[in-house]
């Protein structure tokens, strides 16, 4: 029987990877060994049975599907775009995942958390908390969504007493994510005001360039939410082309 595709919350600690190593993320999946939003090690080979099916991104930004059986690496010739697609709308799901780890701080719930305006899926959202995704060696929006007032923030990552200033001038909803501050994957920061005795944490997720532009929405999207970057991925989903 088909599983239901669900939105797998992959919380992947340091001590469980190996450096550098490349991985792919399963977007759909007929088979019980597999679950969508599942990483998997790219060098450890897929064993999908007879009459079971598996849809997955690689980091290269091809999106593969594998019919068993199969026992190898991952190899195949591209799914159909829509079927892509529909299995996306169905991961994406209203849930959304909280931050949690380093520091024990942890997101919002959704009826405590800002709107979300923001046009560009790539935007760091300054008053949403949880995972939220950027791209390796490129410079960083930051989205606020009360533009009337010119305000600063300061960002520093959690249990350190680092911080850098962001700075928006009035009628601007968009910043630069401070220089002095390079986003490290799967860092926690805390983003405050100086009138406020709360800060926002924010998981960062960064990825590699491959998986951007050039016809790669989908694939971007299987990313975001398997890291859990929900909101991006929605708003990254909408301006996909059509197949």
């Amino acid at each position: 029987m088909k599983h239901t595709i669900v939105l797998a919350v992959v919380v992947a600690s340091a001590w469980l990877r190996t450096a550098g190593a490349a991985e792919i993320v399963v977007i759909e999946s007929t088979s019980q060994r597999y679950v969508a939003g599942q990483l998997i090690d790219a060098a450890v080979p897929l064993v999908i049975a007879a009459g079971e099916s598996v849809t997955v991104a690689t980091e290269n930004a091809r999106l593969i599907k594998i019919d068993g059986p199969h026992n190898g690496p991952a190899a195949g010739p591209p799914p159909d775009q829509s079927g892509v697609r529909r299995a996306l709308a169905q991961l994406i799901v209203e849930e959304r995942p909280a931050v949690g780890g380093v520091g024990g701080v942890r997101g919002d719930s959704e009826a405590e958390q800002a709107p979300d305006t923001r046009p560009d899926p790539w935007l760091v959202h300054a008053e949403r908390s949880g995972d939220q995704c950027v791209v390796r060696d490129a410079s960083v929006g930051v989205w606020r969504e009360d533009a009337a007032q010119a305000a600063v923030l300061q960002v520093g990552v959690s249990l350190s007493e680092r911080t850098a200033p962001i700075r928006w001038d009035s009628g601007s909803q968009r910043a630069a994510w401070p220089a002095e501050m390079a986003p490290a994957d799967d860092t926690v920061y805390l983003l405050r005001s100086a009138d406020s005795l709360r800060s926002v944490p924010i998981r960062l997720h960064v990825l590699e360039p491959a998986l951007v532009g050039g016809g790669r929405e989908l694939a971007s999207a299987a990313w975001f939410a398997a890291k859990g970057c929900i909101d991006q991925a929605r708003v990254l989903l909408r301006s996909a082309p059509a197949p």
